[in-house]
């Protein structure tokens, strides 16, 4: 005689998650469970908290930039850009 509905012979019908449930009522079970949430708002904003006081704690120093004499090259190199960007805009506005 062969065994029950859920034996080695008749294995139980199973969808792309596993079995597929019975009844309706283990369906609002497991809606019930994933409903709950894991973690509350306090929780994640202790968290990114924390995660802020770190990074504060690992940023290197940076030295402040102390401003200097301009060298004749980069004026020359400064002024060249300008002449040349109304060299073409003034093309483009006059043909």
């Amino acid at each position: 005689m062969t065994g029950g509905p859920d034996s080695p012979e008749n294995p139980p019908e199973k969808g792309p998650d596993g079995p597929e449930p019975e009844t309706a009522e283990t369906e609002g079970d497991a809606e019930s469970e994933n409903e709950e949430w894991q973690f509350t708002l306090q929780d994640i904003e202790e968290r990114e908290a924390e995660a802020a006081e770190e990074d504060e704690g690992e940023r290197p120093v940076r030295e402040p930039i102390e401003t200097g004499a301009p060298s004749a090259e980069n004026v020359a190199f400064v002024l060249l850009g300008v002449l040349f960007t109304l060299f073409v805009l003034s093309r483009l506005v006059f043909g």
